[in-house]
């Protein structure tokens, strides 16, 4: 049966089926969806409290390891202490004792406070891999202008986004 044939005959079936509960199985066993990444699904790690902040490659120990990729979309009115809440109550949840905060650009939509998991499918050293930020391209790109959120804003009340920002991290295990 050619690849054509088994396309139509697919795409019939997820028409028939698509008041059924099966219709986004079906979809993803075919492709045409991905996993939802707002649900994390990487590596377990007990909760920490305890987590170190990096803004660049340079500052990560040589035994850390990503294991964790997100894009974080945080909505419009954050302050710098907003978003360092944020990240660290995620990153202590997903048991990370580092984060490797990456670039931020404004926000295209609002959609309140998410993190986008990207994989890793394993875990690498930061210290050979780090900083590419290859993960969430496609919604990367739509995003808007570069926005400033380092040493200067992070953690700071006195510093307000007015606009929704899209933030790269990695989260990190370094014992």
């Amino acid at each position: 049966m050619s690849k054509t044939v088994r396309f139509i005959l697919l795409a019939a079936i997820l028409v028939a089926v698509s008041g059924c509960g099966v219709k986004k199985s079906v979809q993803k066993l075919a492709g045409l969806v991905g996993d939802d990444p707002t649900v994390y699904s990487g590596a377990m790690y007990p909760a920490t409290s305890k987590i170190a902040i990096a803004f660049q490659p340079a500052q990560v120990g040589k035994s850390c390891r990503v294991f964790a990729q997100s894009l974080v979309q945080f909505p419009a009115n954050q302050t710098g202490k907003d978003i360092e809440s944020a990240v660290l109550a995620e990153a202590g949840k997903r048991g990370s004792d580092q984060v490797l905060i990456g670039r931020t650009r404004q926000g295209e939509d609002d959609d309140g406070l998410q993190f986008l998991y990207y994989g890793p499918a394993q875990e690498y050293l930061c210290a050979d891999q780090c900083g590419g930020w290859k993960f969430g391209y496609g919604l990367w790109e739509k995003q808007g202008q570069w926005v400033t959120a380092g040493y200067a804003e992070w953690g700071k009340v006195g510093v307000r986004f007015e606009t929704p920002l899209v933030m790269q991290i990695a989260l990190l295990r370094c014992q």
